[in-house]
């Protein structure tokens, strides 16, 4: 019903040559847990952003973040105007965490997946502001291949105001030179030319929207919307669908976006989805760093005993002293990491793997790679054997991973200890005959809800005619 309106009126204009849930208190935005087993990861060499505008219910929160599960990937980022908020509590997603103004009744909201935050340092700007959010995301290194270390994501949800010429976010705050990388996108509810060519519009329409446009033009953003590409399609009423749902970036930011797409599959909101790439902040990998655990100490015991520091000079200056010191501490490190294996941490890397595994994990595929080539009794055998062999000692280096994670918890550590053994509490997600997707649930509910409308004749008892002509 809906779904098929959606698909018809999604036709792109030709373009123009233009420039695990719950709640949290609003308060308290602590990070749930990322969930457990394998699941969709961010890709490593985009950034992907996703924004969308939920009308303020849980139901269109729940079905856009149900849509990731079935995805490889999951967003960085999701950027959300007029998110539900119940009782001052702000809906939470299970590998995120949420940032939001500090108001009572937030306009904005932004996720950010944990494994984003642990590469990057994110911090949220504008507070006391409900209908602005600004994320700055900074790190060490420069980003994008240029000499910038931090870069600015700015959320907005500007509505009208008593005056049609103003609305309640100014375009100075949305549109100011900073002179760093900086992405402006939300729901601004302006309608003009640029985004929409092919539609007509009133001198109110025009007046309220082309300031906000040549603020944009004079400070050098670029619109990303593709021109006649629709964003918002209402469901009832007799509105027209329109693109209001906009995305600019500035010229630093500009040769580092890769797709604007409106791909996504409705969620129950009369606003579509926007899913925007960006080449990845940073390729450098971390760097490896030492695996103390993994030290054979028994092997390494006597080489520390027999260490022996040179003696300290007599009378020494201070750059002779800083000499002796830095000299004696670099030949003990050296002796250290020459002892201990290294560790490049990423998303794939496990507790519990063990460098056992990983020659059974090579002599399995080769088993295998062997039995396809070959295909023989023999060769499957063995095949066989090496997999049940490399599966078993999985099983047990996890087993011996989580007896000693036990035997080594602390009482700040207990209840990490009980989400592991007892998993997190299944999405209350409504379950419906014939439904199993959330896409398959919008129809359900609105062929419920919203019947079709049977013809009049049998309304019309037996010998009735109707008085209305034909």
């Amino acid at each position: 019903m809906a779904s098929v309106v959606l698909s018809r009126l999604r036709s792109r204009a030709l373009p123009l040559p233009i420039s695990v849930v719950g709640f949290v208190r609003v308060m308290n935005n602590q990070p749930m847990p990322p969930p457990l087993g394998k699941g969709p990861v961010p890709a490593p060499q985009l950034l992907s952003i996703v924004q969308h505008n939920s009308l303020g219910s849980w139901n269109v929160f729940l079905s856009l973040f149900e849509l990731f599960k079935g995805a490889t990937t999951y967003p960085s980022i999701v950027l959300l105007q007029d998110p539900p908020v119940n009782r001052a509590h702000l809906p939470t997603f299970g590998g995120f965490k949420s940032f939001f103004p500090p108001v009572r009744k937030p306009r904005v909201a932004a996720y950010v997946y944990m494994s984003f935050l642990s590469n990057y340092t994110v911090l949220h700007r504008f507070r006391g502001v409900d209908d602005v959010l600004a994320l700055d995301i900074s790190s060490n290194e420069p980003l994008f291949g240029t000499a910038f270390h931090s870069f600015r994501i700015l959320n907005a949800y500007s509505t009208n105001t008593t005056d049609h010429r103003v609305h309640s976010v100014l375009r100075e705050t949305l549109f100011s030179d900073l002179g760093f990388p900086l992405l402006v996108l939300g729901d601004l509810n302006i309608h003009n030319p640029l985004s929409d060519p092919l539609r007509h519009f009133s001198h109110r329409e025009i007046s309220s929207s082309t300031p906000y446009f040549k603020e944009a033009a004079e400070s050098g953003f670029a619109l990303l919307n593709p021109p006649g590409e629709y964003t918002r399609f209402p469901v009832v009423g007799k509105a027209r669908p329109s693109g209001i749902d906009l995305a600019c970036a500035n010229p630093p930011l500009l040769p580092q976006i890769k797709s604007w797409k409106a791909a996504l599959p409705s969620t129950g909101s009369d606003h579509i989805p926007i899913t925007i790439t960006l080449t990845a902040p940073s390729l450098h990998q971390k760097p490896p760093r030492p695996h103390w655990a993994a030290m054979d100490w028994e092997t390494l015991g006597p080489t520390i005993k027999g260490f022996k520091v040179p003696a300290a000079p007599s009378c020494p200056t201070p750059p002779q002293l800083d000499e002796w010191m830095s000299g004696s501490l670099n030949r003990l490190v050296a002796l250290l990491k020459g002892h201990t294996p290294v560790s490049r941490p990423c998303h794939y890397s496990k507790p519990w793997w063990t460098p056992h595994l990983s020659i059974l994990r090579r002599e399995y595929h080769k088993a295998a790679r062997a039995a396809r080539k070959h295909d023989t009794p023999h060769m499957r055998e063995v095949a066989g054997t090496s997999k049940s062999g490399y599966f078993k000692a999985i099983k047990t280096a996890k087993n011996n991973a989580w007896s000693s994670f036990l035997l080594a918890a602390t009482p700040q550590s207990l209840w990490t200890a009980k989400m592991f053994a007892y998993g997190r509490a299944q999405p209350q997600f409504p379950s419906l005959p014939g439904a199993e997707t959330p896409l398959q649930m919008n129809n359900v509910l609105l062929d419920h809800f919203f019947p079709a409308k049977e013809p009049f004749s049998r309304h019309l008892g037996s010998g009735q005619t109707s008085r209305h002509p034909p």
